[in-house]
């Protein structure tokens, strides 16, 4: 896998989603683009993942990146749809909304970290 495309994963997987999941926490209006990103990425990964040979040595890497993407955009979207629940309890909407800002964190610092 190229630089710049390793550069651009890593941006979307652990910066892009993240970010629009706290922000998802804050404002209800960025609810719609974090979906909006989270579909976006499912459906352009699984495209470019099934046109990868099973033989690439970038497919592992890339199929691994793509789950984790999409593992976080679910999670975030999920915590964001449940803090906005009027029914579920304060201190567990406190819960999921530190748990998402430190996941944020850690995904800034792994980004930072790797491509920086």
């Amino acid at each position: 896998m190229e630089p710049f495309e390793q550069a651009a994963l890593g941006f979307v997987t652990l910066l892009l989603l993240p970010f629009l999941g706290v922000l998802g926490l804050l404002r209800k209006r960025a609810l719609p683009w974090l979906g909006g990103a989270t579909a976006a990425w499912a459906l352009a990964g699984g495209v470019y993942g099934l046109g990868l040979a099973a033989d690439d040595p970038s497919r592992a890497p890339f199929l691994r990146a793509w789950r984790v993407g999409l593992a976080l955009g679910l999670a975030f979207f999920a915590v964001a749809w449940i803090v906005r629940r009027p029914r579920v309890a304060r201190g567990l909407k406190w819960a999921f909304a530190l748990s998402s800002i430190a996941v944020f964190a850690r995904a800034l610092y792994l980004y930072l970290h790797a491509y920086a």
